[in-house]
């Protein structure tokens, strides 16, 4: 005996002990955090973009994040318990790891390698040639008296000017682009509601008749493409377009004074008069437009002066876009009090496609470490945006992003992007909401995928 206990006492004593320890251990188990993924599969070989599902458990505690790192960097994050999204990979092999953490820090993580056979589906040049013909055809439909259509009933002036800088890299195209700059030209305003000489209204089109709405969503935005839209016609070489571009010096010069007018002493110009904000995605296109008229004064009419004037709006538009850089991302706009407005990369417009706007519009290039940083975060939030993710959110193509790839030099996703615009949209002979600037950027695509350049 010990401490009075018999030994058959003491053997169920240390029995019961011992199951309470088993029974302790399973229920701390069954607490413990976990991750789950159930695609990919370890080992497997897959076609870019890559499915990847994970399901996650905190345990005792909320699932707070999960993070998906590929190649030892992030390439997913949500706070949700669950992940049901596509990532584009390279050709080659991978590291995925996925990894959660509870609401108290707690983590679990499941590590994977797999092997990614193509990148793009395949696609030649035929393809991409095929593309670019069809979708200028397409657009080539909806003229009227010059204007280029937005809908049959509505002329968007900045629409059309996008839409018209892709038709430039057709040369059959190019008599319907001088036919849209003269439209354009003839209707200017003289002045218009706000004081200002040389905007464009939107209008509506009725029983033939175009009608202006007397406004306009910007003046920036529209001064700027058109602007940019004559250097592209002058650059097609097409002499129709040069002759005409030749006798617009003095209405080039009015359309850039609608920036000058409205460029404030940051160097960034407001959306118009009575919207006073400044966008990231205005002003991109705002150096883009002054830079390209300066080069037009310059090598067209051989005016220095006039290039060296518009050359120092740009400059300070450039400066001004510097300021909206917030270490990582672009804000979206500042307020006309000074206040810049940090983007939600999680929301696809405006906060997420703007991120592309300063390498599309030429503002940086993409060796930028401001271009190489945003563009990582864009697809970090949005990696599955080359097959239209996106749209879950917004209905639209947006294929100005996949020119904004195309800028970095990121030919997998453009090219998988195609793909996926050729199932949707161009097979299904572009139904709506694909329109006619959704037309002109999917033509610079496709022209970058031929070697021709945006």
């Amino acid at each position: 005996m010990r401490d009075g206990l018999s030994a058959h006492t003491t053997t169920i004593l240390k029995y019961a002990a011992r199951c309470t320890a088993v029974a302790t251990i399973l229920a701390t188990a069954a607490l413990a955090q976990s991750i789950s993924v159930s695609s990919p599969t370890n080992g497997g070989t897959f076609a870019s973009p890559v499915h990847v599902a994970v399901t996650a458990n905190g345990g005792s505690h909320a699932v707070s994040a999960i993070w998906i790192y590929l190649d030892n960097q992030p390439a997913y994050k949500t706070q949700t318990a669950s992940v049901n999204t596509d990532l584009a990979m390279s050709a080659g092999s991978h590291k995925v790891v996925a990894t959660m953490w509870n609401s108290v820090g707690q983590l679990a993580s499941q590590t994977l390698y797999v092997t990614v056979s193509s990148t793009v589906p395949p696609a030649s040049n035929s393809q991409y040639q095929n593309n670019f013909n069809a979708t200028s055809k397409w657009i080539s439909q909806f003229s009227q008296d010059g204007a280029i259509l937005f809908t049959p009933q509505e002329i968007m002036p900045y629409f059309s000017n996008l839409a018209a800088i892709g038709m430039t890299k057709d040369p059959n195209r190019m008599p319907q682009v001088v036919a849209w700059m003269n439209w354009y030209i003839n209707h200017l305003n003289w002045p218009d509601k706000w004081g200002l000489y040389g905007t464009v209204y939107d209008y509506t089109v009725s029983n033939g008749v175009a009608i202006p709405t007397g406004d306009a969503d910007s003046t920036d935005s529209y001064a700027a493409t058109f602007l940019s839209l004559a250097w592209a016609a002058w650059q097609s070489g097409n002499a129709e377009a040069r002759s005409y571009i030749l006798g617009l010096s003095y209405q080039l010069d009015v359309i850039g004074g609608v920036i000058i007018l409205t460029q404030q002493s940051d160097g960034l110009t407001w959306a118009k008069p009575d919207y006073q904000t400044k966008y990231l995605m205005d002003n991109s296109e705002v150096y883009r437009g002054l830079r390209d008229l300066a080069t037009l004064y310059q090598v067209a009419f051989g005016d220095t002066a006039k290039a060296a004037w518009y050359n120092a709006a740009a400059d300070r538009t450039l400066n001004g876009l510097a300021s909206m850089w917030l270490n990582g991302k672009w804000a979206v706009y500042k307020s006309s009090a000074g206040a810049v407005a940090a983007p939600n990369l999680a929301t696809w417009y405006p906060d997420a496609s703007a991120q592309i706007f300063p390498v599309l519009q030429g503002v940086i290039s993409s060796s930028d470490t401001r271009a190489q940083q945003s563009y990582a975060a864009l697809n970090a939030a949005w990696p599955g945006w080359p097959t239209l993710s996106f749209n879950s959110q917004d209905p639209f193509p947006w294929c100005l992003v996949a020119d904004g790839a195309a800028a970095m030099g990121d030919k997998t996703r453009v090219a998988t992007y195609i793909n996926s615009i050729q199932n949707k949209y161009l097979n299904s002979g572009f139904p709506w909401p694909f329109y006619d600037a959704e037309g002109g950027w999917f033509m610079r695509a496709n022209s970058y995928m031929l070697g021709n350049g945006l």
